[in-house]
């Protein structure tokens, strides 16, 4: 299990949540899921049809005595130009997606969201007419115990010391 799994389940896990979720949305768009990065987009035309997105990354690894923790990283992105009420869907989904992690925690039946790490933030700096925020929290992961010698180079592999 490497940090790589985590965020390639965890974005399938919230595909799912999200198909499900569109489907009870007033205009019905289909939300986007993607790992690592939201994709590049140049122009405001290629910039809307990326929204309504989630990108499931992580800000990093920690490695531990007995464990690894990955500081798993959910950010969302919406896109409306109502400056009144525009961030409405994005308080939504940030919810939404809040309650589906908790609720089915641990998460794709493996990823234990560990109490009291979660944090959802909204910044006040927004990109008009897009809206973003994030989700922070960590799951845990076994530390790896076995070496493989091909790895570090071994003799078998054409090392000599």
């Amino acid at each position: 299990m490497t940090p790589l799994d985590v965020l390639n389940d965890l974005r399938a896990f919230l595909t799912d949540k999200m198909t499900a979720y569109s489907g009870r949305t007033i205009d019905g768009k289909a939300i986007k899921c993607f790992t690592g990065f939201l994709p590049r987009a140049m122009t405001p035309e290629a910039k809307e049809k990326l929204c309504p997105a989630v990108v499931v990354g992580y800000s990093g690894v920690a490695d531990r005595a007995d464990e690894s923790v990955v500081s798993v990283v959910i950010s969302v992105v919406t896109r409306d130009p109502d400056m009144i009420h525009g961030t409405d869907e994005l308080f939504h989904m940030l919810e939404y997606i809040r309650f589906c992690l908790l609720d089915a925690n641990p998460a794709c039946d493996k990823y234990d969201v560990k109490n009291g790490t979660m944090e959802t933030s909204v910044p006040d700096d927004q990109p008009y007419p897009q809206w973003w925020g994030r989700i922070d929290f960590e799951v845990h992961i076994p530390q790896p115990s076995g070496i493989d010698p091909f790895l570090l180079g071994g003799p078998e592999h054409g090392r000599h010391n």
